[in-house]
């Protein structure tokens, strides 16, 4: 028996549980539960990294760049970390879209390389920063923009359907602006190929780091995940 068992068998004194029918929601209502009551015997969760992280650094020419890391626990301070990702084609896949969405410069955000233009500066896709055709103050105002929406987790609003606590039952999460909003729970007869009311079975409860983990987490190792957009 080791020195934690020891400690919980002694200072427990009664035993509830809430039966939630899917891995997904215990795991978040487990991590809400932790940080609500601060158990003694569990002070914190263990803080879980992924190991690909996009961070965000001032170039000597004054430019906002944006790149893709390798950290751990013993370099993680050098950068200024903004997002982090279970896999490199997640970060990849999220930094190139945010190129996209905001005209920014590939090599500035170091998914290109090579002296002179980028490749997007010759499709008329990036205003040519990276030829200093355009200066700093007006990229930085769309690089910071774009930095504001890596730093959320997630990029679509969505719910994820699950097993709920009987066969009847399915279990919804809410993923909304980017972050986790709560749970809840719908009769399956109910759901009709209608997603509109689900938002009204959701219980809301507060996102965080370790909560967007959870949820990356499931989304990369689960197969077969139902995901319905949002819709209004």
């Amino acid at each position: 028996k080791t020195e934690k068992a020891g400690k919980l068998q002694q200072h427990v004194h009664d035993i509830s549980f809430e039966l939630t029918g899917s891995e997904l929601v215990a795991l978040l209502l487990e991590s809400h539960e932790i940080k609500r009551l601060r158990p003694s015997i569990n002070r914190a969760q263990r803080v879980r990294r992924f190991p690909f992280v996009i961070h965000t650094y001032e170039n000597e020419a004054g430019y906002r760049c944006f790149e893709i890391a390798v950290v751990n626990a013993k370099n993680r301070n050098k950068y200024h970390v903004i997002s982090e990702f279970p896999k490199l084609s997640h970060a990849k896949g999220r930094l190139n879209r945010a190129r996209d969405e905001y005209e920014l410069c590939a090599h500035l955000c170091n998914l290109q390389t090579g002296i002179g233009a980028c490749f997007h500066y010759h499709i008329k896709q990036c205003h040519g920063a990276c030829v200093g055709a355009e200066p700093p103050e007006s990229y930085n105002q769309r690089a910071e923009e774009a930095r504001g929406r890596l730093t959320t987790a997630f990029d679509k609003d969505f719910f994820i359907l699950g097993q709920g606590r009987s066969p009847e039952e399915m279990s919804v999460v809410l993923v909304e602006e980017g972050n986790y909003r709560g749970f809840g729970y719908v009769e399956r007869e109910e759901m009709n190929g209608q997603p509109e009311f689900l938002r009204d079975a959701i219980r809301p409860f507060p996102g965080n780091p370790e909560t967007t983990r959870i949820i990356q987490r499931y989304l990369s190792k689960q197969n077969g995940v139902k995901v319905v957009p949002v819709t209004g």
